[in-house]
This record gives structure tokens, C-alpha cells and sequence, in this order.
């Protein structure tokens, strides 16, 4: 029970340290310089997103170009598209041109898509650097195929599984969506205003961020309405939080936003927002309930979450294991809270468990042969496996919450691995 009570207690201490940590990851002051983190520049960057093995990419909006952040090679930034020119133009890597690029996100075939502000289109760039315009043309508002499309200033965009892509048109005050066969069809929205309800019967003012979950649900920021809002898989729009200009933590429409602007949401359906006037990152239970997760006054401080200062955080997207990014203008760099989901990568030879969160079934990696003991947050075990090999899918219908599970080898030797189950 004392070996237990030793791993619990490393647990809690590593999640306390790991949950709460604010770094920068790269930027330093307004300019353009690519290089390794602290001593690249940004200028107004304000669209983030992150693939599956790490790689931060950033719509670095008055620099006219999109970067891209390798977290393996001490940050390094390098420019993936754009010249720096205000324009338009398609073409390959730094060929191509952008106006204000503002946007962006990624599929699960590593192709970026990006809203271009001045342009009034959506711009798609390929692994190779491929830059194309998905859809738009010029300034106004036209549903239809995407050679005849029009929108107004964009600003967000998610992408589904299916490859749909989807756009608060703050311009029109509408939620867009791009089929993969190239249909443009406004989701909901109609004129400025506030009004829930179906499709095109809601009102928004000013949509900004946007982004999606697993059961389809879009999660909308409402910049200038001080909202937070939904539109279910029926396309029926709601009110998840906020009410008028402010700050108040507090249940659902009782809480306060100062024109809130990039929105991500978690594997457990937390949504994440940066209210960028009150320079804070708000938390929203499923349940609705709204809170400070980090920031207080203007200004710029890493270290815990609570510590933390920010200077109008703009845009925030999470990677797999529950880190959060931030696009920071007024700093003009981009912040990381490391949150309490981070694997910890104990390892005999690059031993890993994975995936990881998952659900109650997992593999080991780089193990011959050896004993899986798992314990909940108690100390107590709930799930323990003999002769367990590399590669074989352990099945152990763990209900969902936090475990330690503790990896013993042929030779005896112990590790212990933090484990998600969703």
C-alpha cells in the first residue's frame, strides 16, 4: 500500500505542476523573424491550430503569412505560405499571397484551411505548401457553388470528419458551412441581433470563433453579442453562456464576456474561450458553468494558471493530450497551459501506452512480455492483466476518470504511466 500511496502522491504532485504551468512557446516582439521560439516574431497573430504530433501552425495575420511551430526542435518557426504582401494570390509556399489571414485549421490529411479577411475567401494549403482557394470571391453574401460564393469578413473555421468545413461570417452574421464537393449553405443566422432558434430563423452579432465536437455540436463566440453559442446536429441554436459586456464567472447566461473570440472544447466537453478584453481564458462546464481557468489583469507573466497575465489572448486550440495554445495579440506571441491530461512518458526503451485518453482499451508498446496493474485515483486496483505483450489490445471497461497504470516487465522492473479514460 505505501508503493500505492508513493505513486498517488507523485501523481497529484506532477498533475499540480503540470496543470498549472503558463509558458511562452515562441514570439518575442511585433516584427517577422522565423527562427527558434523566443527569438521569432509575430505580428497580430491570431488564428491556432495543432495536429496530431504536435506541430502548432498560426494565421500570422498583418505579416500576411502562416507559420508553422516544430515543439521537437526547440520551437523552431519557420513560414509555410505567404510572401508578406497584402494581396491575393495562389501558388506555392511563399508564392502565394494572402490579406490578412486570420483563421485556420487543419484536417486528418494535414491540409491547413484559412480565412483570408481582406479577401473574403477560404484558402486551403496542402502538406506540400499548395496554396488554393476553396471558396469566395468578392465582398457580399451568396450561398451556391463555390465559384459564385460570397462572403463578408471571416474570421473562425472548423473542419468535421467528413471533410465539411464550417465559418463564422461575422460579415454576414451567419455560420457558414463548404461541402467537400464544393455546396455553400448557411448553417443559421440571418441579420444582427440576438435570437435563438432554427437555421436561419437565429440571430447572431458578429460570430468569430467556432469550433466543432465529436456529435457534430458547433460552438460559436459572439463577439460584439457577449455570447457564447450552439447549434446542435438539427441545426437548433442556443445560448451556452453570457449575457451583456463585462466580467462575471457564474452559471450560464449570468456570466459576463468582454468580446470573447477563440473557442476550443475538450475529450470531456469543457469549452475553452479567450474573452480577449478581459484578457482571461474562461472555462464552460458541460453543465454551463463559467470560470476564470487563468488571467486577471492586462498584462504579460508565465508561470502557474493562476499567476499567469495576458494582453488580449485572441485565439486557443488544444492538442490531443489537453495543452492549450494561444495566440496572443497584443503580445504578439504564442502561450501554452499545460493541463492535467499531459502523458507522462516513463519508459523502458520508449515504452508508451497508448492511445491515450481512451477508452478503457489500450496497448503497450516495446514490452515482450510483463503485468499490467491499473489504480484509480484511490489507491485502489480495479484492473490487473498477466503475460501482456507488445501490441496486444488490452480490453479492462474502466468506467471514465484519471488512473495510474503500472507497467512491470519480464526483468521486474516498474513504471507507472497517468491514463484518460473518456
Amino acid at each position: 500500500m505505501s508503493k500505492i500511496l508513493f505513486f498517488i502522491a507523485t501523481f497529484f504532485a506532477t498533475t499540480l505542476v503540470l496543470s498549472q504551468q503558463v509558458t511562452t512557446v515562441a514570439g518575442s516582439t511585433y516584427g517577422y523573424i522565423d527562427g527558434l521560439g523566443l527569438q521569432a516574431q509575430f505580428n497580430n497573430p491570431s488564428g491556432i491550430c495543432v495536429d496530431d504530433a504536435g506541430y502548432i501552425y498560426v494565421a500570422d495575420k498583418s505579416n500576411n503569412r502562416i507559420r508553422k511551430i516544430d515543439q521537437s526542435n526547440n520551437n523552431a518557426v519557420t513560414t509555410i505560405a505567404g510572401s508578406g504582401a497584402e494581396g491575393f494570390a495562389d501558388g506555392v509556399g511563399t508564392n502565394a499571397i494572402f490579406a490578412a489571414p486570420t483563421g485556420i485549421c487543419i484536417d486528418s490529411q494535414g491540409n491547413l484551411y484559412v480565412t483570408d479577411f481582406w479577401n473574403f475567401k477560404i484558402r486551403k494549403i496542402t502538406p506540400a505548401g499548395v496554396v488554393t482557394t476553396v471558396a469566395g470571391t468578392t465582398q457580399g453574401y451568396t450561398d451556391g457553388n463555390v465559384t459564385i460564393a460570397q462572403f463578408g469578413y471571416l474570421a473562425g473555421i472548423c473542419v468535421d470528419t467528413q471533410g465539411n468545413l464550417y465559418v463564422a461570417d461575422g460579415g454576414n452574421n451567419r455560420i457558414r458551412k463548404i461541402t467537400p464537393t464544393g455546396v455553400v449553405s448557411t448553417v443559421a443566422g440571418s441579420t444582427s441581433g440576438y435570437q435563438d432558434g432554427i437555421g436561419t430563423n437565429s440571430k447572431f452579432d458578429y460570430p468569430s470563433g467556432i469550433c466543432i465536437d465529436p456529435s457534430n455540436n458547433l460552438f460559436i463566440t459572439e463577439t460584439f453579442g457577449q455570447k457564447i453559442r450552439k447549434i446542435n446536429s438539427f441545426g437548433i441554436v442556443s445560448t451556452v453562456a453570457g449575457s451583456t459586456l463585462g466580467y462575471a464567472d457564474g452559471q450560464g447566461t449570468s456570466a459576463q464576456f468582454s468580446m470573447a473570440t477563440g473557442i476550443c472544447i475538450d475529450n470531456f466537453g469543457n469549452i475553452f474561450v479567450t474573452d480577449s478584453f478581459n484578457n482571461r481564458i474562461r472555462k464552460i462546464t458541460p453543465s454551463g458553468l463559467v470560470s476564470t481557468y487563468s488571467g486577471s489583469v492586462y498584462g504579460y507573466i508565465d508561470g502557474s494558471i493562476t499567476d499567469a497575465l495576458y494582453k488580449n489572448p485572441w485565439d486557443i486550440c488544444r492538442d490531443l493530450i489537453g495543452n492549450l495554445y494561444i495566440a496572443e495579440l497584443d503580445t504578439d506571441k504564442i502561450r501554452k497551459i499545460e493541463t492535467n491530461l499531459n502523458i507522462e512518458t516513463v519508459t523502458f526503451e520508449s515504452s508508451i501506452l497508448y492511445p491515450n485518453p481512451n477508452n478503457g482499451n489500450f496497448r503497450i508498446n516495446n514490452l515482450q512480455s510483463g503485468i499490467i496493474e491499473v489504480y484509480d485515483v484511490l489507491g485502489q486496483l480495479v484492473f490487473t492483466k498477466s503475460n501482456v505483450q507488445s501490441e496486444t489490445e488490452i480490453k479492462s471497461e474502466l468506467k471514465k476518470g484519471i488512473y495510474l497504470v503500472e507497467i512491470i516487465n519480464e526483468d521486474g522492473k516498474t513504471v507507472t504511466q497517468k491514463m484518460v479514460v473518456e
